[in-house]
């Protein structure tokens, strides 16, 4: 661990709105941070000086001591590191960072610098844009020329008296177009940082809510709702709009002519979750794996896909994590993870 009592960094830095992390360049301890380090990682001086790179890592992150210690080194022989990051805060919410590693001198003794700056709403916006990229040049487009061949189609329809499969195809291309429009007006709603006001909400309350409207529009559908704990999280109405989606979803994807839907909200460690279990078929690999940073694809994405999107930031913009897993002996489990507030 750190030695607290090697020389720190000058007070001067806490009046920087730049979190900065003072590091030995051979063991890659903390020896100091200053004041914005401290609210933006959500512990004190003292803890980070005797804390790892594990310790407050994301779990989703792969991000090791090992590799934090090999860029510091790099850095101590002049090759400047800047790299994205998620770390976890004390407070379980998820940030995403961006970090700069630099050879300092402090009074003759040689140190790395870490300059630390938080790129949670870049990174939001990032992804934002390259899904209504996606969904303008190709989902829209694609659908919009289905529609007009169904459409020369009707016309030889009306003469065979093959009317009603051909307009029930235009209907469902057309719904297909307003779950689209609906998911990116929401998109944009979760997008921006003054359009909705967070408080804290009880986990139970937005999955009773949305479980009340999706039976009025599924009367047929077997949904029970497990309510565990009383959780209460700092949430606004875009996570109302996630769970829809996550419910929605289970349903109109099922396979069974009644589908049988649990919601359930518990308490894991220091977060709340909500899981959506259903028994239909997976969810397609490819609408789950462009959530992840690294994929890039120019693949249609159909309203179920934009609706996971829709999931993912507006648990992204709460700090949360959101997961698939399986269900057994068959269907899918979707997780929701958000930081707890005090009751």
């Amino acid at each position: 661990m750190a030695d607290t009592t090697t020389t720190g960094l000058p007070r001067i830095f806490d009046d920087l709105n730049l979190g900065i992390i003072l590091h030995d360049p051979k063991t890659g301890d903390i020896l100091d941070v200053n004041t914005r380090l401290e609210e933006l990682y959500g512990y004190s001086r003292s803890e980070l000086r005797e804390m790892e790179v594990g310790d407050f890592t994301a779990a989703s992150t792969r991000f090791s001591q090992d590799e934090a210690l090999h860029r510091i080194q790099a850095a101590a022989d002049g090759e400047e590191q800047v790299f994205e990051w998620q770390i976890e805060r004390a407070t379980g919410e998820l940030v995403w960072i961006r970090v700069c590693l630099d050879h300092t001198t402090i009074n003759g003794i040689s140190y790395i610098l870490a300059e630390v700056r938080d790129i949670t709403e870049y990174k939001a916006r990032e992804r934002r844009l390259r899904l209504l990229s996606r969904v303008v040049r190709h989902n829209l487009r694609n659908e919009t020329n289905v529609l007009l061949g169904y459409a020369e189609r009707l016309k030889n329809a009306i003469e065979s008296e093959t009317l009603e499969e051909e307009v029930e195809t235009i209907s469902e291309i057309a719904t297909e177009i307003g779950t689209l429009s609906d998911s990116i007006r929401q998109v944009e709603e979760i997008a921006e940082p003054d359009a909705t006001e967070r408080s804290p909400t009880d986990l139970g309350d937005i999955v009773t809510e949305a479980a009340t409207e999706i039976r009025s529009q599924h009367p047929e559908v077997e949904l029970t709702i497990d309510v565990r704990s009383n959780t209460l999280v700092n949430a606004d109405k875009g996570l109302r709009y996630a769970v829809k989606h996550a419910l929605d979803n289970a349903i109109v994807h099922n396979d069974h002519e009644t589908p049988t839907i649990t919601a359930v909200v518990k308490e894991t460690t220091d977060r709340g979750e909500i899981r959506v279990i259903d028994t239909g078929p997976a969810i397609p690999a490819v609408e789950t794996a462009v959530l992840k940073e690294d994929v890039t694809t120019s693949t249609t994405y159909h309203g179920s896909g934009v609706g996971l999107w829709v999931m993912q930031w507006c648990v992204d913009a709460l700090g949360g994590e959101l997961l698939f897993e399986e269900n057994d002996p068959r269907g899918n489990i979707v997780r929701f993870l958000l930081p707890q507030v005090d009751q």
